[in-house]
């Protein structure tokens, strides 16, 4: 019975040393993958290229401003008279 007793506790003790292994490997891996996706996001996205991606953007959208502006402005007026 002692030995069963010295035999299951070095089994448990085993297993839960590769588990313990297991897990730690998995959480280093991702602490580096998120330090290296970090370091990737600070080259790719920064302040310069933001402003440049929106700039047609923000053309676009001034044309667009300025075409409802200039309807509006033909909006307000009342029709010339004959054109009932």
């Amino acid at each position: 019975m002692l030995k069963f007793n010295e035999l299951f506790l070095t089994a448990i003790g085993v297993i839960a040393g590769i588990s313990a292994w297991i897990i730690r490997k998995l959480f280093r891996d991702n602490e580096k993958a998120t330090a290296r996706i970090s370091v990737l996001e600070k080259s790719l996205v920064d302040r310069k290229y933001l402003e440049t991606q929106l700039a047609p953007i923000r053309a676009d959208l001034n044309l667009i401003l300025s075409h409802l502006l200039e309807h509006r402005a033909t909006e307000a007026k009342p029709p010339p008279p004959g054109d009932e």
